[in-house]
């Protein structure tokens, strides 16, 4: 099962090795976050040398955001489309509400003194949206698989769909809510097989081929559909 270490609200994936006897600390070129370390290293001695290490991170993070692709970012304005478990609604800039940004179930409803943080909104939406949605298609995934996921959060994830952490807890990315069911599923799967299968290799495939036979096509179409959503580029990884 992949470990995890959050950091001032920062994912890093422990990779421990037997043979390590130093901590390195590596920014990949998706912009993941990986730190390299001993097999008897303690979690709070890791968590103190990350901690010293966050400028450096934030510095290569921004020079990757340099160059990368650029993300396709919404306009705020009455008539944009956003896009909700595959379905596109209409954006419109109410005057006097009492809610930043409210789904009446057929239109995103912006507060226009919300406007100017229209992208924290929706990025607050997603996420409290979503940890319902995707509490209850965890649960009914889990059934094919067998396995149980202690606890499920969403958040922002940088270039990853989800990500398996320690202790059963799986991650989602707010992202993710934008996507069809079907695509969604198949990361809520990937993310869950590895419940079972830590690594990225023979076995995970044949747990996915046996809960969720066709895996490949939903994997192409996830790579497909994600550009044509905001917030996301070609560098998103499962």
């Amino acid at each position: 099962m992949m470990e995890t270490l959050e950091v001032n609200s920062l994912v890093f994936e422990v990779r421990r090795s037997p043979r390590r006897t130093t901590v390195e600390l590596t920014v990949d070129r998706g912009g993941e976050l990986v730190i390299h370390a001993p097999k008897s290293s303690e979690p709070q001695e890791l968590t103190r040398w990350t901690r010293s290490k966050l400028l450096w991170v934030h510095r290569k993070l921004l020079s990757k955001a340099d160059v990368r692709p650029r993300v396709r970012e919404p306009e705020f304005v009455s008539g944009e489309s956003f896009s909700y478990l595959g379905r596109s609604y209409r954006l419109k800039i109410v005057r006097g509400a009492s809610d930043p940004l409210r789904f009446d179930g057929k239109n995103f409803l912006l507060s226009g003194i919300a406007s100017s943080n229209a992208a924290d909104h929706f990025r607050l939406w997603y996420i409290h949206a979503g940890r319902e949605w995707l509490r209850k298609r965890v649960e009914m995934i889990s059934r094919r698989l067998g396995v149980n996921a202690k606890r499920i959060d969403v958040r922002d994830l940088g270039y990853r769909w989800g990500s398996c952490g320690k202790n059963g807890v799986v991650y989602f990315n707010w992202k993710l809510l934008q996507l069809p069911v079907r695509v969604t599923d198949y990361v809520i799967a990937h993310e869950l097989a590895h419940l079972l299968e830590p690594h990225h290799g023979p076995e995970l495939w044949r747990i996915l081929d046996r809960s969720l036979p066709d895996w490949r096509i939903r994997w192409e179409e996830l790579k497909v559909k994600a550009r044509d959503i905001y917030w996301c580029h070609d560098r998103m990884v499962q």
